[in-house]
């Protein structure tokens, strides 16, 4: 059901020569975008239809942009565009805010007058390294008009490492200035070239030099462009282009134009090629990315949630950048240059549960970056005349989710084979991390889960990170190699990581995971981190409550979200820290106190793990979604990277940071997969249902062991009643490690009527329930000695458990509505046990 949001801006298009999309969005508010293709991207901001930044990623990361402050990139634009009418004087477009329709794959722009009517498109290609700008001016006077219109885009570039300016070009023109071609000398370019070509209308004067006497030009550079497009040669390049028409009334004049980037001497065949398919390159573009988005099926009734999982999946499939021969994906698209493995790992998190061949691509990619001795990368970039790789340090994040990430690859892809290849690197990565483990406790020169600070101490986050890790890789390795010695010592250092952050790191007064430096003083900062020790399961029901207490009165903001810190006060520790300047930001800003879509999604998921499922969705709706976004203080279309949480300064408050990235989506669909129905430890995947208040269904895909489910949760209730797979009765909610194959899995909430199977810390392999002689059989493996949790939901009391057949006396009883729970802890006796409960 499309909402009353989405059929507004359905019916708000800019031209019946734009077709609709189903995830458009439309916004007057000062919005930033980010948008590009695997090869190109752009920056814009404050609803400029003027771009201050293009990105180019083949042959290297060349980029063209006029900022030399980060902070005030917004500020500067790289195209001056003019326009004249009549007898009028030439004026400059696009300073004033235009009216924005936004996709993920496209952003057009609109302004009308009394005279006229301009639009201002961007639009990608689905295998071209070029971008294409359409221009459309509409005479809306009563009587015919001449009209000249004016592009100049500069193009000298930054590079890639050193953000370097370079100018010096040779220069082609190609059919009476159809296309201006830039080549560049400079190595660090990559000897690239930069070509304008026209797809349409040709221009009536053309030159490839601007006048431009300093280069950053001053803010308002435009102002003094010559309106001569063949103004003299200099030695600045630029593109530079009049068009002119005469326009009756209603009649438009409009312009294409094609930017790109090539290798060395592929321009002139890049030109040729693209000229000739240009429009089906767009359409296949849009048809790409619309087409993952519909194979990725997750529907939860709620119009403003579910036009988000498109808008989500839609970013997972933009933001993809080449680099050194083959497409990765990238945070952003106009603003990375550099390939970062752990932006990748965090957003995999999210694809693991719907495709997984995404995210062994990844993963193989990162074994293929990893050093002789087995060290994953941190980054990978071009710098100065080669690709460079920057490999993990043994404190360094990355280590932590690559190990996290390679467990749960394993349980929703049953990809043994990728598995085994992983493990030497898996090892090396636990090693790395396991060489700062003291007293129970991981030690760091990081706070929280940034790369900044260097002040050496016990941290929660590492602490948890490194738990969670080693658990998975516990999982691992029994996988593997069940046989392995070492298995008991991976769970007994869990078991002490677990006691040194609940019985070191846990502050009763402060009720929060706290950090603490190397001369034993409290780091006295509320860090959002800890608080996926809640997630995680490291912290008791009790404290789990209190931590969501504690954010709530230090680092929630209702209207944005969560902070990262607080108190925001790193500009006064920058010595303490040995913290490189304000690399931290200013307070209520980047990493001093902003908010990050993963902090979000960190607080609502502990308050799933409180049982608080409502609050969280309200949440998750508010903060994480593009209409909570836009409808929030200073909100526009994004699923952002971070927001500037400043109350006390309205125009700033709110503001947000690289609008279009890739963890943000994938943070948001993780959420609602843990929200409604998928939970998974490091032994398995399992359902945990939830229905919102007046909510008929959910459906998801899910991959689990190597096969795809279609889930469908209903009815009524708040606990699990019964669950089908391909309409037989299952006795788990549990997924075995083999998964059902491609099955149909129905859930209804309400009254149970059998025994079921909710939870187990092992690897199942078989459930099933015998009606006649009442009782629930499950076989299940781990590791001989590991504790196995069992937790059985039933309708009456159990009257019998054993174990490999013999009986048990040990378990806990509780009710739970109208069912019994029954937990029970055993040890793994056997490569595959039997337990068998008579209720």
């Amino acid at each position: 059901m499309i909402s009353l949001f989405i059929s507004l801006v359905l019916s708000a298009l800019i031209g019946s020569w734009l077709p609709p999309s189903p995830l458009e969005v439309t916004s007057d508010s000062l919005a930033s975008v980010e948008i590009g293709n695997a090869y190109v991207g752009i920056a814009l901001h404050n609803n400029s239809p003027i771009p201050q930044r293009i990105s180019f990623y083949t042959p290297v990361a060349n980029s063209i942009d006029l900022s030399t402050d980060y902070w005030t990139r917004n500020r500067t634009h790289i195209i001056a565009l003019g326009l004249k009418s009549g007898s009028s004087e030439l004026r400059w477009i696009g300073q004033e805010p235009f009216r924005l329709t936004l996709t993920p794959y496209r952003a057009a722009y609109d302004s009308k007058t009394e005279s006229e009517h301009i639009e201002i498109v961007y639009e990608f290609s689905d295998r071209s390294p070029v971008m294409f700008v359409t221009y459309r001016i509409t005479n809306l006077r009563t009587v015919a008009e001449d009209v000249e219109w004016y592009t100049h885009l500069e193009a000298s570039v930054r590079t890639s490492h050193t953000f370097s300016n370079k100018s010096a070009t040779t220069l082609d023109t190609l059919t009476l200035g159809r296309s201006i071609i830039h080549r560049y000398q400079d190595p660090e370019t990559a000897f690239a070239e930069l070509f304008v070509s026209n797809l349409g209308l040709l221009p009536d004067a053309w030159g490839g030099w601007s006048h431009l006497k300093e280069l950053p030009a001053p803010e308002s550079w435009w102002s003094g462009l010559s309106t001569d497009p063949t103004h003299g040669a200099g030695t600045l390049p630029s593109f530079r282009y009049r068009y002119r028409a005469r326009l009756e009334p209603g009649e438009s004049m409009t312009i294409h134009q094609m930017i790109g980037s090539a290798p060395r001497g592929t321009a002139t065949e890049w030109i040729g090629s693209v000229q000739a398919t240009w429009q089906e390159e767009i359409s296949g573009h849009e048809a790409a990315v619309l087409g993952y988005v519909d194979q990725n099926r997750f529907v939860t009734g709620d119009s403003v949630m579910d036009h988000s999982i498109r808008w989500a999946n839609a970013i997972l499939e933009v933001n993809r950048h080449h680099i050194d021969g083959s497409i990765q994906p990238m945070p952003c698209p106009a603003e990375y240059n550099f390939y970062f493995t752990h932006d990748v790992l965090k957003t995999d998190l999210a694809a693991v549960y719907f495709d997984t061949d995404r995210v062994k691509r990844d993963l193989e990619f990162i074994l293929s970056l990893s050093g002789d001795d087995h060290v994953i990368p941190h980054a990978y970039y071009w710098k100065d005349d080669r690709f460079m790789t920057e490999f993990a340090t043994p404190d360094n994040w990355n280590h932590f989710w690559f190990v996290i990430v390679a467990g749960t690859y394993l349980r929703h892809s049953g990809d043994i084979e990728l598995g085994s290849r992983m493990r030497p690197y898996l090892e090396k990565s636990v090693s790395e991390f396991m060489s700062h483990l003291d007293n129970g406790m991981i030690h760091s020169f990081r706070p929280d889960w940034w790369d900044i600070a260097r002040n050496y101490g016990p941290r929660s986050y590492t602490t948890i990170l490194a738990d969670k890790a080693l658990r998975e890789f516990t999982y691992i390795t029994s996988r593997l190699n069940p046989e392995d010695t070492r298995l008991g010592v991976f769970e007994s250092n869990s078991v002490a990581m677990k006691a040194g952050l609940n019985d070191s790191l846990w502050d009763p007064t402060k009720r929060y995971f706290m950090n603490y430096f190397a001369d034993g003083s409290q780091d006295e900062h509320y860090y959002q981190g800890s608080l996926l020790a809640a997630h995680y399961g490291l912290a008791n029901p009790q404290r789990v409550t209190e931590m969501i207490s504690t954010a709530d009165s230090k680092l929630l903001d209702p209207a944005i979200g969560l902070f990262t810190v607080f108190p925001m006060d790193f500009k006064d520790l920058i010595e303490y820290l040995l913290l490189a300047g304000n690399e931290a930001g200013d307070a209520y800003t980047y990493l001093n106190g902003g908010i990050w879509p993963h902090g979000n999604a960190w607080y609502a998921l502990a308050l799933m793990q409180a049982d608080r499922q409502e609050d969280a969705r309200d949440f998750i709706r508010a903060t994480m979604t593009v209409k909570g976004v836009m409808d929030s203080p200073n909100g526009y279309p994004a699923m952002y990277e971070y927001r500037v949480s400043d109350k006390n300064n309205p125009a700033r408050y709110g503001k947000i940071d690289k609008p279009q990235f890739m963890w943000a989506a994938g943070w948001y669909l993780y959420s609602l997969y843990n929200l409604h129905g998928v939970r998974e430890s490091e032994w398995n995947i399992r359902f945990h249902p939830y229905l919102a208040s007046g909510q008929d269904a959910v459906q998801f895909d899910l991959m689990a062991g190597g096969s795809e489910l279609a889930v469908r949760i209903s009815g009524e209730g708040a606990s699990m009643g019964e669950i089908t797979v391909d309409g037989r009765p299952s006795a788990s909610a549990v997924i075995p490690g083999g998964a059902w194959g491609a099955a149909q899995v129905d859930i209804r909430m309400g009254r149970l009527s059998s025994p079921l199977l909710v939870d187990l810390g092992a690897v199942l392999t078989e459930a099933k329930h015998d009606v006649d002689q009442h009782r629930l059989s499950l076989h299940y493996s781990s590791f001989v000695g590991h504790n196995v949790s069992v937790e059985v939901h039933s309708p009456t009391m159990p009257k019998l458990i054993q174990l490999n057949g013999r009986t048990i006396p040990d378990w806990t009883i509780s009710t739970l509505g109208d069912r019994v729970v029954i937990r029970i802890v055993v040890r793994q006796e056997t490569s595959d046990d039997r337990l068998v409960l008579t209720v």
